[in-house]
């Protein structure tokens, strides 16, 4: 089959004066390293296809709800596969302690902008639903990572 190019990536340069994390590479569940955090963090894994992302949360003291994500491309500040990464990102959580609790994505998500090997600069942010529908969302978390997309 043919798949035509996606030249999403193809002039965006990864800012030097930005620091940035790269996902963790993994192929299977079972093969995620064992991380240790000392506060609140979000880690990401490339798995399985590049452009095809995991991730770890890790929180203290967070009401019921669900936490999602929103990536953006650093640049242009262009929100990346919007709907795709808000279902499929979304993790119940709930911790009342001051201890980190990590939580973790038994799906997956894909970012579709860009292909295989065309790696550019990103900001996730994590955002949180409270259960309580009278509580706003909120943002959580922001870390800048590099990601490519999934050649379709």
């Amino acid at each position: 089959m043919y798949y035509p190019n996606d030249f999403f990536a193809s002039s965006l340069e990864i800012p030097e004066n930005i620091k940035f994390e790269k996902p963790l590479e993994i192929l299977y569940e079972e093969d995620k390293p064992k991380i240790n955090v000392s506060k609140e963090d979000v880690v990401l894994y490339d798995y399985f296809q590049p452009g095809i992302y995991k991730y770890d949360i890790f929180l203290n003291k967070i009401e019921k709800g669900i936490v999602y994500l929103k990536i953006y491309e650093i640049t242009n500040n262009e929100l990346l596969s919007e709907e795709e990464i808000k279902r499929k990102s979304q993790i119940k959580v709930e911790n009342k302690t001051d201890i980190l609790k990590k939580f973790e994505l038994t799906g997956q998500f894909t970012i579709y902008e860009g292909d295989w090997g065309d790696f550019y600069g990103s900001r996730i942010e994590v955002w949180f639903k409270p259960h309580n529908i009278n509580q706003p969302e909120r943002k959580l978390l922001t870390k800048n990572y590099i990601v490519q997309g999934w050649m379709r």
